[in-house]
């Protein structure tokens, strides 16, 4: 199978693909974005996986996009199940509907069984990127990024930092170039520039506050190189 503008890759991600797509087609961006640069390194690298899923859950309850006892593994079960039912979040006007829907839709816990942590996780984040881009009223495809900065640096960019980056505009699209070094020298400085700020948006004035951003995005990077090594 070939996806959409992408080479054919191993089968387990053809899957994953077809399953965020029967969800809907609001999560066709994150379907590709997904199974090229995400998900490989979540399923290879012992530990990427909790940190994204925890990062999640808090980061959805943050948001009131989550009730309390609400994770992302079940959120993927369930838009998965729902989906084979014809419920999709392309029928509904706004996510919280869809929402509501999937908590009211009785999932067959013998197919749920049948199915892998990797493939549920992966379809409640694809889920939930659509759910946070209309939260802040962001186009689709353009929050693909988020999950990079607290999966590979998650001590400084937590939930609620990455809330206020997103909230006040300073979160640039192109995290992965970044990461990956692909931006130009005043490409990386105005991304670097746009994070000089506080959880509540504020710019960061104190050298200590300037030196921990800067040492959380070395983290960042250099993480990002050496999943990128281990994948080879």
């Amino acid at each position: 199978m070939t996806l959409i503008g992408i080479p054919p890759i191993r089968i387990i991600w053809s899957q994953i693909f077809n399953l965020i797509m029967s969800v809907g087609k609001a999560l066709a961006s994150f379907a590709n974005y997904i199974v090229t640069k995400l998900g490989p390194i979540l399923e290879k690298i012992p530990g990427v996986l909790e940190t994204v899923n925890a990062f999640a859950n808090a980061f959805l309850k943050i948001l009131d996009i989550f009730k309390p006892d609400e994770n992302v593994e079940d959120l993927g079960e369930r838009a998965i199940q729902a989906a084979e039912a014809g419920i999709t979040v392309d029928k509904f006007e706004n996510f919280q509907d869809y929402m509501e829907a999937l908590r009211k839709f009785e999932i067959n816990p013998e197919e749920a069984e049948k199915r892998s942590r990797l493939e549920k996780v992966m379809v409640g984040i694809a889920v939930a990127t659509v759910g946070i881009e209309d939260a802040f009223n962001a186009e689709r495809g353009s929050l693909n990024d988020i999950w990079l900065l607290p999966m590979s640096s998650p001590q400084y960019f937590t939930p609620e930092r990455m809330k206020g980056l997103i909230a006040s505009g300073r979160l640039a699209k192109d995290i992965l170039g970044y990461l990956e070094g692909r931006l130009s020298a005043a490409e990386s400085r105005a991304f670097e520039k746009g994070l000089e700020v506080n959880a509540q948006g504020q710019p960061l004035s104190d050298e200590k506050d300037l030196n921990t951003l800067y040492q959380a995005l070395d983290e960042a990077k250099n993480q990002w190189a050496k999943w990128q090594e281990n994948q080879g």
